[in-house]
C-alpha cells in the first residue's frame, strides 16, 4: 500500500533529467501501478489515485507536453469502470483530458482515444444529473467515429448508445436503449476484445433494473448471468452492486430477512474498501429503512435514511438527496410527528424545485436528441436493408413523408410544451425573487453577526490589554485591536449598503482612520485625508487593502509625529487604466530610516509583506519631508 506522505514533488525533481522516451516509459509504468491497484484482493482507491496523479504530475511537469500520452492517461483516470477519483474531482479532471486531446496535431490524432474522453465525460453529466451538456458531448462523441466501419468500433458505439439512452431518462428512448444493449451482449458473447466482461457486466445491469417491475423472470435469469461471471471479475464494484441488486430483489418479493443480509453485504465490502462515496452506499442504506419501516420500526427507519441522505449530500447528487429526503417525510408522517416531517416537506420541496427546473430544461432538449442521434440510426437501418434502387427510392420518399409530418408534429408539441413551461418558469422566476431576497436578507445578517463577533474580540483585546505594563506589549495588543477593527469595518460596510459584493473605500478609510486616531487619542493634533474619488472594490481585495492601510496609520501614529506633534496623513487610492491598483500613504511627520517599522516585534512590516504579495503588488518608500509609501497591485494578474 502506498504511503500518504509520499512526496511526488521532490520526486519530479529528480525525474527533471529524464529524456522524453523515459518519462514516457515511467508514466506508463505508475499507470499500470494505478490499474493494477482497482482490482481485488490488492485493491485500495487511494493508491490507484496516488499512482494516476504521480503518472499526470511526471508527464505535466515534462518538456515538451505529451498531449496524447496525457490524454491517454486521463481517459484512464475518468473512466467510471476504474472509478478512482472522488465523483466531483473525476468531472472536474475530464475537460482537462479533453482539453489535451485537442492539443495533439490533427496528423497523429486517435479519434478512438477522443471518442472515449467524450463519452466518459458524458456519461459523468448524466450521473450528475446534468443531462443537457452530457447530450452535447454524446453527439458529439458519435460525431467523430460517424465514418468508422470497424466491427469492434461499431459494437462499442452500440454498447455506447444502449447505456446513454437508459440513463439519459426519457420513457420512449428506454425501448431502443434495451435493443441495443440486447444486440451488444450478442456481439460480445461471441468476441474476444479486452471490454467483453465490463460490457457484459454493464449490460446485464441495465437489464435488471429494467425488468425488475415488469418481468420478475427476466430479471432473475440476468442475475444468474451476472452471478456466472462474478468470479472473473476483479473489480468491487461490481461484487457490491450483485450484493445490492440481490437485497433489492429480495425486497420486492418480500424476502425482507434474507434481503437485509445482502445488503448488509454490500455496506460491509464498500466500507472494507473505503468506497463510501458511491451511490450504492447511500442506496443499501435506504434499503435497510425500507425494511425498517415496512417493519414498523420507524427509529431505525430514520437512523438509515439520514445516513443514506447524509453520504448522497457528501457526493452531491442531487436528485438522489431529494429521494432520500422524502422517505425521511414520510417516515416522520407514519410516527406522526408532524412537526418534524413539514421540516422535511419543506426541505424536500426546496431540493425538488431546483431539479424540476432542471428536468423542464431537459424536455426542450428530446427532440434536439431524436433529430441529432436517432435519425441517423432508422437512416443507417434502411441503409442496411436496402436491395434494389426502387427500394432504396421508396423508402426515401417514405422516410422523407415521416420526416415531414413528424416535425410538423413535434413542432406543435414543442410549442405547447414551451408555453406551458414559460408559464412554469414565470411562477418559479416568482419564487426565485422571493428567496434572492430572502438570500440577500440572510447575508446581511451574517455580516452583521461576523461585525458583531469581531467587536466583541475587540472589546476582548481591550480589556486584557487594560491589565498589562508592558508598553510593548500594550502596543502590541492596540495593534490586533485595529487590525480586527479594520475587518469589522469592512463587514458593517457590506451590511449596511446596497451592494453585497463591493466596498466603498474612500469612506470605508475615513471610517478606519476615525478608529484608530481614537485608539491613539490623536483626533486633535492629527489629520487623517483621503484625495480620492469614490471607488468600490470586491471583499477579497478590500480585507487585504485595508490591512496594510490599518498597519500604514498605526505605524505613522506610533513614530512619525514623536512629542505630541501635530501632522497630516493623506490616503490615496485608485485605479489605472488596466484595471490595477495605485495605493499611496503619506504624512508629514519625521520620517524613518528603513522598514516599516523601526522598533517593536516587525509583525506589522511582515504583514505588509506578505499582503502585498497576495495582491502580486510592489512596494516604494521616500523619505523626504516625511514618509511617502506607494504600492502597485497587479490584481489582474493575482486573480
Amino acid at each position: 500500500m502506498v504511503k500518504k506522505n509520499d512526496k511526488p514533488v521532490v520526486e519530479i525533481s529528480v525525474h527533471q533529467n529524464l529524456s522524453s522516451d523515459e518519462v514516457l516509459a515511467l508514466s506508463r509504468t505508475y499507470q499500470g501501478k494505478a490499474l493494477w491497484f482497482k482490482e481485488m484482493p490488492h485493491f485500495n482507491r487511494d493508491s490507484t489515485v496516488y499512482y494516476f496523479d504521480k503518472a499526470a504530475l511526471l508527464l505535466q511537469n515534462s518538456k515538451p507536453l505529451q498531449y496524447k500520452r496525457l490524454a491517454e492517461l486521463y481517459r484512464d483516470i475518468t473512466d467510471r469502470a476504474n472509478r478512482s477519483h472522488n465523483f466531483n474531482i473525476v468531472d472536474s479532471l475530464a475537460p482537462i483530458g479533453w482539453a489535451y486531446y485537442e492539443k495533439i496535431p490533427e496528423n497523429n490524432k486517435d479519434k478512438v482515444l477522443g471518442y472515449e474522453l467524450l463519452i466518459n465525460w458524458a456519461l459523468i453529466k448524466i450521473i450528475r444529473g446534468e443531462p443537457k451538456p452530457g447530450l452535447e458531448l454524446f453527439v458529439k462523441a458519435l460525431d467523430l467515429l460517424k465514418d468508422d466501419k470497424r466491427p469492434e468500433i461499431q459494437l462499442k458505439i452500440l454498447k455506447d448508445k444502449g447505456r446513454f439512452y437508459y440513463q439519459y431518462g426519457l420513457p420512449e428512448e428506454e425501448e431502443i436503449a434495451i435493443q441495443y444493449i440486447k444486440k451488444s451482449i450478442i456481439g460480445y458473447e461471441n468476441s474476444d476484445y479486452p471490454e467483453k466482461q465490463e460490457a457484459l457486466v454493464t449490460a446485464y445491469k441495465v437489464l435488471t433494473y429494467y425488468y425488475e417491475e415488469s418481468n420478475p423472470d427476466s430479471t432473475d435469469y440476468y442475475m444468474n448471468q451476472f452471478q456466472e461471471l462474478l468470479p472473473q471479475i476483479t473489480n468491487p464494484f461490481h461484487h457490491t452492486w450483485y450484493y445490492y441488486s440481490m437485497g433489492n430483489h429480495l425486497i420486492n418479493r418480500k424476502k425482507y430477512e434474507e434481503a437485509k443480509s445482502y445488503l448488509i453485504e454490500t455496506i460491509q465490502v464498500l466500507e472494507k474498501y473505503n468506497l463510501t462515496t458511491i451511490d450504492i452506499y447511500q442506496f443499501a442504506h435506504s434499503r435497510i429503512g425500507d425494511i425498517a419501516r415496512e417493519e414498523g420500526r420507524y427509529d431505525e427507519a430514520i437512523s438509515y435514511y439520514e445516513k443514506a441522505r447524509n453520504s448522497s449530500i457528501a457526493i452531491n447528487t442531487k436528485a438522489n438527496t431529494a429521494y432520500f429526503i422524502q422517505k425521511l417525510f414520510n417516515v416522520y408522517e407514519l410516527k406522526e410527528d408532524y412537526k418534524t416531517a413539514l421540516n422535511y416537506y419543506k426541505e424536500w420541496s426546496e431540493a425538488n424545485n431546483i431539479i424540476e427546473v432542471e428536468r423542464n430544461e431537459r424536455s426542450l432538449r428530446e427532440s434536439e436528441l431524436q433529430v441529432n442521434v436517432l435519425k441517423q440510426d432508422k437512416e443507417l437501418a434502411a441503409n442496411q436493408q436496402k436491395q434494389t434502387i426502387y427500394t432504396v427510392a421508396l423508402i426515401i420518399g417514405a422516410l422523407l413523408l415521416a420526416l415531414l409530418y413528424r416535425n410538423y408534429r413535434l413542432k406543435q408539441s414543442s410549442n405547447q410544451k414551451l408555453r406551458a413551461l414559460n408559464g412554469e418558469l414565470a411562477e418559479k422566476n416568482i419564487l426565485l425573487d422571493q428567496r434572492n431576497a430572502e438570500n440577500e436578507l440572510l447575508l446581511k445578517e451574517i455580516h452583521h453577526r461576523v461585525k458583531n463577533n469581531l467587536e466583541m474580540v475587540k472589546s476582548l483585546i481591550a480589556l486584557q490589554s487594560a491589565q498589562i505594563d508592558d508598553p510593548a506589549t500594550k502596543d502590541a495588543m492596540i495593534a490586533s485591536q485595529n487590525r480586527v477593527q479594520s475587518m469589522g469595518i469592512i463587514h458593517q460596510k457590506l451590511y449596511q449598503g446596497t451592494n453585497l459584493g463591493s466596498i466603498e473605500m474612500k469612506d470605508y478609510f475615513l471610517n478606519l482612520g476615525e478608529g484608530i486616531l481614537d485608539s491613539f487619542n490623536a483626533e486633535d493634533r492629527v489629520k487623517i485625508e483621503c484625495a480620492m474619488d469614490n471607488l468600490e472594490l470586491d471583499i477579497d481585495t478590500a480585507v487585504p487593502i485595508g490591512l496594510i492601510v490599518n498597519e500604514l496609520l498605526t505605524n505613522a501614529l506610533k513614530y512619525a509625529f514623536p512629542k505630541q506633534q501635530q501632522g497630516v496623513i493623506n490616503i490615496s487610492l485608485e485605479k489605472s487604466s488596466n484595471q490595477n491598483l495605485r495605493l499611496e500613504v503619506t504624512d508629514n511627520g519625521v520620517g524613518k530610516t528603513a522598514g516599516l517599522a523601526p522598533r517593536g516585534t516587525g509583525f506589522g512590516s511582515q504583514l505588509v509583506q506578505l499582503l502585498t504579495l497576495q495582491l502580486n503588488g510592489k512596494m516604494r518608500e521616500h523619505n523626504d519631508k516625511g514618509t511617502h509609501i506607494e504600492f502597485d497591485f497587479m490584481i489582474q494578474k493575482s486573480a
